[in-house]
């Protein structure tokens, strides 16, 4: 980080760690207006003027200035002020770059609107007399109910740096042309940090305006905040048919110090109207005073772990509905190192009153905390404390979520609970991707229902590598209900490679009308490695209601062997209701995961019960076991007396995976109460 130059009455030369340097000559004033003087050039725009790469680190003043204005008067009108400044620098030429900066400091109450900017123009509340870098804004914009500051057509590259933009009767910023920065603004606060909201959005981004930066944090500066945009009547920012911004290192719903909650009245951030390509947050994970790497699970729990909070991320928190909504076929967005509903170190809570994020019709979007070459979770979203879900995901296609923490705090090892589910996929959503292969996987635990629900004709779904229940390879932090709860219609749906253990009732449950549904290979009940007990309070997999066609068991190996359904204080998998044609297979019931050891379900392995019909417990067409059934301490399989039609064969019952060593269940190896239930070539 630049260290900040203590500023002279007049100097010469000033700096600050998101600007380039810049002269200053004292101005003359003639006739009651600032003179026109030439700066020396300092920066130049890259080849052909174009805008930075979208994520690319800048500094907030890219270019000379031709032509500079001094406000020397907090008037709202007349000879030094504001309002003459932007006059005269919209009189230049198209294109010319302009500057204007403060000799005064304090509060510009405003008796008419300003005019619209229409050239490119720095207005530099940073050269205020006492301003500090890093401090609150000196100089203030008191819209006094008239509109806000509006960046119009011919104003792209224009810049607003350090000033406070409150009280407007509309959006306290409307951004109409593009490349605009805002960097060290209060908008909806005053100079103390306190709510003086616009009745509009904090910022407003039209289909006009695109690339733009709200926020700067160029050397990834730990700790630094951009902008603090709170306390506003709508949202805090909307971008509507804006693409390719970035939104970086703020803090939007909370005051300046990130504890406490000033709340815009509707969404923290608001990305609609086929808003494409925008990147909230980004992929920063070293703390540059250290040169520590965050690594909150201490490589898989081999090692200390170590907290940074991703510096490019924004804290977006104490809104009265969703702390980000992406909706109206918006796509392509991507969050990264953002702390939703949590306080900045992302181990309390001050909630967003409605979902943490929202993803409504709005196909291919992201939220990613790591990429494969990364230990887990190095720039991490950590979405908690929300009123709502931490995600949902309605009617929107090819999600992907990877690398996140949903109710699990930044320190993964307290619980920042989401009153909802940690994750919920409904409606038609299609092809949803929950995790991948490790490090890709999220934690979803600790929520007050379900870690991941998948509801209505979602399709496609796939949940891999998710810690359900469980803080990443550490231990319980129970959600509310089940690890992962299916009740979707929509079929093809994947829960692979998932530790669904410690939740207050299942680990894994399908109900309703589900169908198409594939669990393999899980672990539901004990810990990380499959050796110790990190029980479910009910069974490790419940399938009831009417769901049917589903299959628990396969052939995709991975780090788990096979299902493993140990150690529940209920069944390790229970078949209820009316729930029919459905198959188990591979899949070890009461002990370790490699079958050797007895870690046995407290009420037995397998129940079959209500009035369910044509279920296979194993099948005839491969090596036995088909199912290792043991060590529980209830019967091994026990079939009610409405039960029929369904299927117990070709498993090992009572035996270890070798099948030459006993590892009794407590009851009885089969109790068939049912009628025409097959019991067939098991090995007891």
């Amino acid at each position: 980080m630049t260290p900040f130059m203590t500023r002279l009455r007049h100097p010469l030369v000033s700096s600050s760690a998101d600007s380039a340097p810049r002269s200053k000559v004292p101005l003359r004033i003639v006739g009651g207006a600032a003179c026109v003087v030439i700066c020396a050039a300092v920066a130049a725009l890259p080849a052909g003027g174009s805008a930075p790469a979208r994520g690319h680190r800048t500094s907030a003043v890219t270019t000379a200035f031709r032509r500079v204005f001094v406000v020397s008067s907090l008037a709202s009108s007349g000879p030094g002020t504001l309002r003459s400044a932007m006059n005269l620098a919209n009189a230049g030429p198209p294109g010319a770059l302009a500057a204007i900066r403060f000799r005064v400091r304090g509060m510009i109450t405003l008796f008419s609107p300003l005019p619209a900017v229409n050239r490119p123009v720095t207005i530099d509340g940073t050269s205020a007399p006492g301003y500090r870098f890093g401090g609150a804004p000196v100089v203030a914009i008191n819209c006094n109910r008239l509109g806000g500051l509006r960046f119009a057509a011919g104003s792209a590259r224009s810049q607003l740096l350090g000033l406070a933009v409150d009280d407007a009767g509309g959006n306290g910023i409307t951004l109409d042309a593009g490349r605009i920065t805002l960097n060290r603004d209060y908008i909806g606060l005053n100079l103390r940090g306190q709510q003086a909201g616009n009745r509009g959005d904090g910022v407003y981004a039209s289909a006009a305006s695109s690339g733009n930066l709200i926020g700067v944090n160029r050397t990834a500066a730990t700790g630094y905040v951009a902008n603090v945009i709170s306390g506003n009547r709508r949202d805090g920012i909307e971008l509507s048919g804006s693409s390719g911004n970035t939104v970086e290192s703020n803090r939007i719903g909370t005051n300046p110090n990130g504890q406490l909650a000033i709340a815009n009245g509707g969404n923290g951030i608001v990305i609609t109207r086929r808003s494409d390509r925008n990147e909230i947050g980004g992929t920063a994970f070293i703390d540059h005073a250290t040169g520590q790497a965050n690594n909150p699970t201490g490589d898989k729990g081999t090692v200390t772990p170590v907290f940074v909070v991703p510096p490019l991320g924004n804290q977006i928190s104490g809104n009265s509905r969703d702390g980000v909504i992406i909706r109206d076929g918006s796509r392509g967005n991507v969050l990264n190192g953002n702390f939703i509903g949590t306080t900045p170190d992302g181990d309390g809570a001050i909630a967003n009153l409605g979902d943490g994020v929202a993803i409504d019709r709005a196909d291919n979007n992201q939220l990613i905390g790591c990429k494969f070459v990364n230990n887990p979770f190095v720039y991490y979203n950590v979405i908690g404390g929300n009123r709502g879900n931490g995600l949902r995901i309605t009617d929107a296609n090819n999600s992907v979520v990877q690398g996140n923490f949903f109710g699990s705090a930044a320190n993964n090892s307290t619980v920042v609970r989401n009153r909802l589910d940690g994750i919920l996929i409904d409606g038609t959503s299609g092809n949803t991707q929950v995790g991948g292969v490790i490090p890709l996987g999220n934690v979803s635990a600790g929520n007050g229902r379900n870690g991941i629900e998948v509801a209505g004709r979602a399709r496609g779904f796939t949940t891999f590598n998710t810690f359900g229940g469980l803080h990443a390879f550490g231990g319980a932090a129970p959600n509310g209900n089940d690890g992962v709860l299916i009740t979707s219609t929509g079929g093809d749906n994947l829960v692979r490679t998932n530790v669904m253990s410690g939740n207050r009732h299942n680990g894994i449950e399908l109900a309703g009308r589900a169908s198409g549904v594939t669990v393999d290979p899980d672990i539901a009940g004990l810990d990380t490695e499959g050796q110790a007990l990190l029980p479910n309070g009910g069974d490790g997999i419940l399938v009831h209601g009417r769901a049917h066609d589903n299959v628990i068991g396969g052939t995709l190996r991975s780090v788990i062997r096979q299902n493993t359904f140990s150690g529940n204080r209920g069944y390790g998998l229970a078949i209820a209701g009316r729930a029919h044609d459905n198959q188990v297979i591979d899949s070890y019931i009461g002990t370790n995961i490699i079958g050797l050891k007895a870690l046995g379900n407290g009420r037995g392995g397998v129940l079959v019960a209500g009035t369910a019909y044509r279920n296979s417990i194993g099948t005839f067409g491969q090596k036995p076991p088909s199912n290792l059934i043991s060590a529980n301490r209830g019967n091994g399989v026990t079939l009610l007396r409405f039960t029929r039609f369904n299927r117990v064969v070709n498993n090992f019952i009572g035996l270890d995976a070798t099948g030459r060593r006993r590892l009794p269940n407590a009851g009885r190896p089969v109790l068939n109460l049912g009628r025409h239930n097959v019991v067939r070539a098991n090995r007891t």
